[in-house]
């Protein structure tokens, strides 16, 4: 009974010797495509809010997972809001009026909510109409 006990576990070896040799000898590359998506979502949180001299506008949602970043846009009607500062977190810019304006660009990927106000021109809020959209770069 020994005798049969040892061929097995010697079949068993052979067997077994050859399978781990052949699976180490083969590989496969795995690439995966994943399509660019951007999204800036507004929150009406804190909306109308006065802060200093500063309108709450609420807050919004910014994702884009651009591997090369993106341009978060600010557009609204042309000759309209001049000289009306747009504060969105740490980000400021001064519109001219032309209709649209870069208010931040990232150089990468990210995820990140701010809030957002707005201290009026001289010609106070001469629109009810303020876009944002991500353009990736």
């Amino acid at each position: 009974m020994k005798r049969k006990l040892s061929i097995a576990l010697a079949g068993a070896a052979l067997v077994a010797v050859p399978t781990t040799a052949l699976a180490a000898s083969y590989g496969f590359n795995l690439f995966a495509t994943v399509a660019v998506n951007c999204t800036v979502n507004h929150q009406l949180t804190g909306f109308g809010a006065i802060e200093g001299d500063a309108v709450s506008l609420g807050s919004f949602r910014e994702y884009c997972n651009a591997p090369t970043g993106y341009e978060l846009v600010v557009s609204y009607a042309p000759g309209t809001l001049v000289g009306t500062r747009i504060i969105a977190g740490s980000d400021e810019i001064l519109l001219n009026g032309s209709g649209q304006a870069v208010l931040s660009r990232a150089t990468g990927p990210r995820i990140r909510e701010r809030p957002i106000a707005a201290v009026p021109g001289e010609n106070g809020f001469d629109s009810d109409h303020l876009d944002l959209q991500i353009i990736p770069s």
